[in-house]
């Protein structure tokens, strides 16, 4: 008496070579896609890994050239105390050396607490009110309290010395210099507001604007994160920046 493999509970039924087949070929086309999608994700990652090292090597390499950017035009502004008061000359001498102090710190750095940032920007103003004495009015409008803040390094200085270089010093009387700093929610708000002549196109792309551009490009911030405006008399310049969590 033969016996039905398909009948009886708890019976062993074998499986048809076909459906073995199957099985076998969904498998081993599982664990191949699984191995191709495993792959491709390692691929990205080290992509992303490589293009974050390019960026931040580009990045060092731009705040690099803005150490003696910022330092010509300070020794240029320097010339003309040399010539009409040599007693304020050696004064920004002094000043001089601790800017270049922070620009070495702060040269290679990623990022940087905002009060560096507010000493850097000091300095620079020490130099320039030297020079320019009472033609150089100022208001300010930012708050200690956002000083622990993490930013990229030399953000303001570029935006303050251009409002100096090509608005309140080639005004006839001096002008104003506005400069305010707020955050709100995970940003950061730079304000940055002078008097004096309209920039031209030539000296809104200047050294230290091209600069801050390229690197603001490198952070992967939009494209408008920095604007440069025209309002009446007075030129503004406004930065948008990302806090780090």
């Amino acid at each position: 008496m033969g016996m039905d493999m398909r009948q009886g509970a708890g019976r062993w039924m074998p499986m048809h070579p076909r459906l073995w087949i199957l099985g076998v070929a969904h498998l081993s086309f599982g664990l191949l896609l699984g191995w191709i999608l495993a792959d491709r994700e390692r691929a990205e990652i080290q992509e992303a890994l490589a293009r974050r090292a390019a960026n931040e090597a580009q990045t060092r390499v731009l705040q690099g050239q803005m150490n003696p950017h910022v330092l010509f035009n300070a020794i240029s502004g320097l010339t003309e105390l040399v010539r009409e008061d040599p007693a304020a000359a050696e004064a920004a001498l002094v000043n001089l050396s601790d800017l270049l102090r922070v620009l070495l710190d702060n040269g290679s750095r990623l990022s940087a607490p905002l009060g560096d940032e507010r000493r850097l920007v000091g300095l620079f103003l020490d130099l320039e009110r030297l020079r320019l004495g009472n033609r150089l009015r100022e208001s300010w409008d930012w708050p200690e309290a956002l000083d622990p803040l993490e930013i990229p390094p030399l953000m303001i200085q570029p935006l303050v010395e251009n409002a100096l270089k090509h608005g309140v010093s080639m005004a006839v009387g001096g002008g104003l210099l506005d400069v305010r700093v707020s955050r709100k929610e995970g940003w950061l708000y730079v304000r940055i507001a002078n008097t004096g002549p309209a920039p031209t196109l030539e000296k809104g792309q200047g050294v230290g604007l091209r600069n801050l551009r390229e690197r603001l490009s490198l952070l992967g911030a939009s494209s408008d994160a920095l604007q440069l405006n025209r309002e009446g008399d007075w030129t503004i310049a406004e930065l948008r920046l990302e806090l780090k969590a």
